[in-house]
């Protein structure tokens, strides 16, 4: 079936390629599920270690499934363009099988500028969503529950100051325009209070301590301080072009974001209506290990018609 979707190819280049990772993750998903069931040999005896493995790389897969899902989302991809995608990979369907799916690069857009964008736009995410977890984390008062960690406060913070670094050494790379820029990290006061319903405010205290934790991973400084390194900027100039906001200005907003009660369904309640609907959320992390989705008929396979 074709489903057509106005407006699709107005997108930034960013967005298309973000609505590809969600279609071919959905589609990689579906072949697994389909056609990667571990086959059971004589000498396997009594062992479950090969249909272990199989459920694990299913729920690795509905997992990064489900956070890019949240990821476009929460930086404004549209609702439909996110459904049709994901319903098309389920059906097996991967980007470009289809005469109707969009190109992700533009014109004349060199691939290592995409690339750099793309990650541009992945850190700036990560940014915000590091920021609404710290603080949410702080309003939680999370060492009545679990033990409090100065060191990985620290370096929670230290973390967020070396994605920061190279979120604006990729940006100075690439000299964004001031329009680009605004795109990726232009959050207003709404966008920040639909960041927190559609992340923090969805989590359970075992969840935020877990992602709070992983997070706080001391790898993250050291990695993301080589792949800045690899960019070549000498350290300490001043960087050309437009920059995100400071770590700082990020966790005053979230803080600002926190403090503030939404009236009447925010974006969290209609992104939870909508994950549900999908069966790719409630099932996630259920704690007594039965995490098989629900059975359910995605329907037709959908086209993407310019």
């Amino acid at each position: 079936m074709t489903h057509s979707l106005p407006g699709l190819q107005e997108l930034p280049s960013w967005k298309l390629r973000l609505l590809e990772k969600i279609q071919n993750t959905a589609a990689d998903r579906a072949k697994a599920l389909e056609h990667a069931f571990p086959v059971h040999e004589p000498g396997d005896g009594a062992g479950d270690l090969k249909i272990q493995n199989w459920r694990t790389h299913l729920l690795v897969l509905a997992s990064d499934l489900h956070e890019l899902q949240l990821r476009a989302r929460a930086m404004g991809v549209p609702h439909s363009a996110v459904e049709a995608v994901r319903e098309a990979g389920q059906w097996g369907l991967r980007w470009g099988d289809s005469v109707h799916s969009p190109a992700v690069m533009r014109y004349g857009e060199p691939p290592e500028l995409a690339f750099l964008v793309d990650r541009i736009v992945k850190d700036v995410w990560d940014l915000e969503h590091m920021a609404v977890i710290r603080v949410e984390h702080e309003l939680r008062n999370h060492n009545r529950r679990f033990p409090h960690d100065p060191e990985a406060a620290a370096q929670f913070d230290r973390n967020m100051a070396a994605l920061w670094q190279r979120a604006s050494a990729s940006a100075a790379v690439v000299l964004l325009s001031g329009v680009e820029a605004e795109e990726i990290w232009g959050r207003d006061e709404h966008g920040w209070r639909d960041l927190a319903e559609v992340t923090v405010r969805t989590y359970s205290d075992a969840d935020l301590y877990e992602r709070w934790r992983t997070l706080a991973w001391r790898g993250r400084e050291h990695t993301l301080g080589r792949t800045t390194d690899n960019l070549g900027l000498s350290a300490g100039t001043d960087l050309p072009g437009h920059h995100p906001p400071l770590p700082e200005a990020l966790i005053e907003r979230a803080r600002e974001a926190l403090s503030t009660e939404s009236d009447g369904q925010g974006a969290g309640d209609q992104v939870e209506v909508a994950l549900a609907s999908t069966g790719e959320a409630s099932w996630i992390n259920e704690p007594d290990g039965h995490n098989d989705p629900p059975p359910r008929d995605p329907g037709p396979p959908v086209e993407l018609e310019l």
